[in-house]
């Protein structure tokens, strides 16, 4: 029974130790102000490459930061199956919000036209959600719901403030919160877990 408690103990270790390093936080973080800043340099065209960073990003880190603070330990099936999982979902995601793009920029008046940041916002928000569920990481609601709120408040104030654009402004500061974030939870994990030296 003892020994059993131990097995769970050490399997929780270890899924803190693939969830809680702040890596996705920094992808997500990446992604949204990547988002904002080629809309503010008018390069869309390279949007599809921010997906690319993010999981270099993600997987550099797991490499070079977390690897070399686990040891020899390697996640079970289950944890496994979460990433995957999690990579699914991204993928998926980013052609859904894709579509909603083409969408958004086909002719005639319809809610994807008049609402599509909003909805975009939303879809996006959506991903972030399944994120935090699937890392069982309750801070990526707040990502989700700032998100969202960045991207249709500043669809609605677009049509009121001409000084600058509020959406563009929205995104790049809710991506730098992410980002600010994200880099708070690495160093806090970083000092948490120094490197584990091998036995030779």
């Amino acid at each position: 029974m003892e020994e059993r408690i131990d097995l769970k103990n050490i399997r929780r270790q270890i899924y803190l130790y693939y969830s809680e390093d702040g890596l996705v936080d920094i992808a997500v973080g990446l992604v949204i102000f990547g988002f904002g800043l080629l809309l503010l340099l008018d390069l869309p065209a390279f949007v599809g490459l921010l997906g690319l960073l993010a999981l270099l990003v993600w997987y550099g880190g797991k490499a070079s930061l977390v690897l070399p603070r686990v040891g020899t330990i390697r996640p079970g099936r289950e944890i496994n199956e979460r990433f995957h999982g999690f990579l699914i979902n991204l993928v998926v995601i980013g052609i859904g919000v894709f579509i909603l793009f083409l969408l958004s920029r086909s002719g005639g008046v319809s809610i994807f036209s008049r609402f599509s940041l909003s909805i975009f916002g939303f879809v996006v928000a959506l991903g972030i959600s399944i994120l935090g569920l699937l890392l069982d990481a309750p801070r990526f609601y707040f990502y989700a719901g700032l998100v969202f709120l960045a991207m249709a408040g500043g669809e609605l104030l677009s049509e009121r403030v001409t000084a600058f654009d509020p959406f563009l402004a929205a995104v790049i500061g809710s991506g730098v919160v992410i980002l600010v974030s994200g880099t708070a939870v690495l160093i806090r994990f970083l000092r948490k877990y120094p490197v584990v030296q091998r036995e030779e």
